[in-house]
């Protein structure tokens, strides 16, 4: 009966481990990443200052119309997803299978 005793002992102990080894995997990984990325970026200067927008990238003003755009599609899409019809539609298609 002593194995079983130390049993959930012998799990916690080996969750911590597994803990500790995720933990220095991921910081070793994230340090080989980061040097990877700071060689590439000293190979190849031209990646160094990449600019946000491509040169005669969009303007503000249509920048702005396509957001406006996503808003009311976004919008729309919520008042579908409230209205009764489409409740109904759901729920008709529930036992046939996924809902849409």
């Amino acid at each position: 009966m002593d194995g079983l005793d130390q049993t959930p002992e012998a799990e916690r102990c080996g969750e911590l481990e597994a803990k500790a080894f995720d933990l220095r995997l991921r910081e070793l990984e994230s340090r080989e990443r980061e040097d990877r990325l700071t060689r590439l970026v000293a190979e190849r200067p031209d990646l160094a200052a990449v600019p946000a927008m491509p040169l005669g990238g969009a303007d503000v003003a249509q920048v702005e119309r396509l957001q406006r755009e996503v808003a009311m599609l976004a919008e729309y899409q919520h008042a579908v997803a409230r209205s009764r019809g489409w409740r109904l539609l759901q729920a008709l298609r529930r036992p046939f299978g996924r809902a849409w």
